[in-house]
């Protein structure tokens, strides 16, 4: 353009020289511009889809009877908890898992902290979505039960173990405990049809039907409870029993053969005391293989520093990780977050740093895991960290419309991914008028181009001949998603 608008004019340059002026130019030029248009480096925003109303009590008595009388007002909500794309779907189908449910911040009378259940009968739901556009479709609806088919509740476990629960105004009863209560967070879907979630109190690994029953939940050596109405496998290392009250397993994937599970704890276990678990930025993800129902791997995470992942936050408990996906076998992608902002990167699962049955699970152990709190604070963890090979992907700040508290995230393709917020089921309660207030905040899908390609996503590395894919185009090794009479295959 600079050369052009010169010609314009009546210049002394002629022939070659003025032919080696254009060319010079317009190299100038071209040095110039990869400094100021950043197009292939920055993340672009392609839709959002919002939730549309449903009563609460409605979509929890379509998936059991009567299970809720009055939901106080309350909108389904809290679907944030997690979202799943299973590998080879059709690219507009999610699966997505509400938490305990509708719950506040009480005051006991003796002036301790309480968690307020505000519909203490609900269950949490897990629900099949379809999303195009702007909006989302609700396709199934599952609420957790018991295999007699009662609500599992969000209702915690232990009394003196888990945080203590109240009504709205502060008031405890034995009643508000239930060892079937789950708070639910990450889920995942096998080729069975069963679904896999985790969860906050315990914490646990548990295994449900195709309708959301327990058939089975794996928790610490030592957990108390002794339930009837599901199988309670006693397998995770003991010292998970320090888990942070309410921050146990947030994060759950799958490996793309369906034959492991990744599972992810929100916050650092308080280990040996609460303030060294406060001020870790240490974490831990355990392996689960599906067919020998065995615990088979344990890994250190490390969290960036709290000022990288939200500029405003300035303690690291505030730090969770809160999603996790496998893009194969060995590499996640991981969300670390704050209400505010979060970051995701991809880390590799390295066998040389597995310290399942190692020194590491013992509260003997000192320093502790959990005494890292960044570089120099403790080298042998410095170690395990470096094998994770960690890199960052992608930074929410990047997308000025990002709700805050994003914690369900998914992969469509190398360049695509899906994140949901936490509406917290979107309510405040009135401690003056006693009532139920309904917010504004409501739960979005937002579909995002990365900035950068991804190293490889789940329904490339579980693609083979033949097998259904999701979209036409998507590239897999040597195979390509091909529509071939109506139907959308892997080919070469």
């Amino acid at each position: 353009l600079l050369s052009l608008s010169l010609l314009r004019f009546h210049s002394p340059y002629k022939g070659e020289l003025m032919r080696k002026f254009i060319l010079g130019s317009l190299a100038a030029l071209a040095l110039v511009v990869p400094q100021t248009v950043f197009a292939a480096d920055t993340p672009v925003l392609i839709s959002t889809a919002v939730l549309p109303d449903v009563a609460l009590k409605v979509a929890s008595n379509s998936a059991i009877t009567d299970s809720v009388a009055n939901d106080q007002g309350v909108l389904l909500g809290g679907l944030g908890s997690d979202l799943y794309h299973i590998p080879g779907d059709a690219a507009d189908i999610f699966y997505a898992i509400t938490d305990r449910g509708p719950n506040n911040d009480t005051v006991q009378p003796d002036k301790s902290a309480g968690t307020g259940f505000v519909v203490p009968t609900f269950s949490p739901l897990i629900l099949k979505v379809q999303i195009s556009g702007t909006s989302v479709k609700i396709l199934e609806t599952h609420a957790i039960k018991t295999k007699s088919g009662a609500g599992a509740t969000g209702l915690p476990n232990i009394k003196g173990y888990d945080a203590v629960p109240t009504d709205v105004k502060g008031i405890t009863a034995d009643t508000l405990y239930n060892l079937s209560g789950l708070d639910a967070e990450g889920i995942v879907k096998t080729a069975n049809g069963d679904f896999w979630i985790v969860d906050e109190y315990a914490p646990s690994l548990a295994r449900l039907s195709s309708t959301g029953a327990i058939k089975a939940r794996y928790v610490p050596t030592g957990w108390k409870g002794n339930p009837t109405s599901f199988k309670a496998v006693k397998s995770i290392p003991a010292l998970y029993l320090t888990r942070k009250a309410n921050r146990g397993f947030e994060a759950l994937a799958l490996s793309p053969d369906g034959k492991t599970l990744f599972i992810g704890l929100q916050s650092p276990l308080l280990n040996p005391t609460k303030a060294i678990g406060d001020a870790s930025l240490a974490t831990r993800i355990l392996r689960f293989d599906i067919g020998s129902k065995r615990f088979t791997g344990e890994f250190a995470f490390g969290f960036e520093k709290v000022s990288l992942v939200d500029a405003k936050a300035t303690k690291n408990s505030d730090l969770k990780l809160s999603a996790m996906v496998a893009l194969d076998s060995n590499t996640l992608l991981v969300q670390e977050r704050t209400d505010n902002s979060f970051l995701l990167s991809t880390i590799t699962i390295d066998e040389s740093v597995n310290i399942l049955g190692s020194k590491w699970d013992l509260a003997a152990t000192s320093p502790s895991l959990e005494s890292y709190t960044g570089v120099g604070t403790n080298a042998e963890v410095e170690k395990l960290l470096a094998a994770n090979n960690k890199k960052v992907v992608f930074n929410s700040t990047s997308i000025a419309t990002m709700p805050g508290k994003i914690e369900g995230v998914a992969v469509l393709d190398a360049n695509h991914i899906v994140v949901v917020n936490d509406n917290d089921f979107n309510f405040a309660y009135n401690t003056t008028s006693g009532l139920v207030e309904i917010g504004k905040l409501k739960t979005s899908f937002l579909t995002i181009k990365l900035p950068v390609a991804l190293p490889t996503y789940p329904e490339a590395a579980a693609a083979k001949y033949g097998k259904k894919c999701s979209k036409a185009g998507l590239v897999a090794a040597e195979l390509t998603c091909k529509a071939i009479q109506g139907d959308l295959r892997w080919r070469r």
